[in-house]
Formats: structure tokens, sequence, C-alpha cells
């Protein structure tokens, strides 16, 4: 079986309301203990997370095709709040969940 392939992509940082760099390398370092590979804004992946700052969700802007993803924009998931210690494990429990 090849590795899931995740693509963390991003916003351009202009407001930021959480540190996107911070969250990113945690959510990669768990991913990659479970078996995923994990890049940043790639296009050839199995699932995307945009990954913006702020509420503007900007990184959303930049999507191509129709890839699974999910959409982090500040300390939403989708459009529901998440607290701010939570946010890195409710990412990689919805990358998870999406492919198990």
């Amino acid at each position: 079986m090849s590795k899931r392939r995740i693509s963390i992509n991003f916003c351009g940082g202009c407001n930021p309301r959480i540190d996107r760099g911070k969250a990113a390398r945690q959510v990669q370092e768990i991913l990659i203990a479970k078996g995923y590979e994990v890049g940043y804004n790639v296009l050839d992946a199995d699932f995307v997370i945009y990954l913006s700052g702020c509420t503007a969700n900007c990184a959303v802007k930049h999507k191509a095709g129709n890839l699974p993803a999910m959409i982090v924009a500040a300390l939403t998931i989708d459009a529901a709040a998440i607290n701010k210690e939570d946010l890195v494990n409710e990412i990689v429990m919805k990358v998870r969940a999406y492919f198990e």
C-alpha cells in the first residue's frame, strides 16, 4: 500500500490569529509518525489541509480541483469552532477519519 499524501496549503499570513507554521509542523510530525507523507503547498496529494491564519480564509482561494480537503480558518475547521488547545488534534483526527 502506498503512503497517503497530505498537502498543507497556506494563506499569505497577513493577519494571523493562530501560528500557522507551528500548527503545520505539529500536524506534519504526528501524521508522519502515523505513516502519512506530508508536504506543503503541493498539488499531488490525496487530501489537502487549507490552513489560513484568520477567518478571511485566503488559503482556500488557491483550491485546485476536487481533492478531498478540510478548511482551517483561524480557530475553525470546516466552519466549526475549535478550542486553540484542540486545533492540532482535531486536524489530525479529521485527516485520519477520512482515510479510515
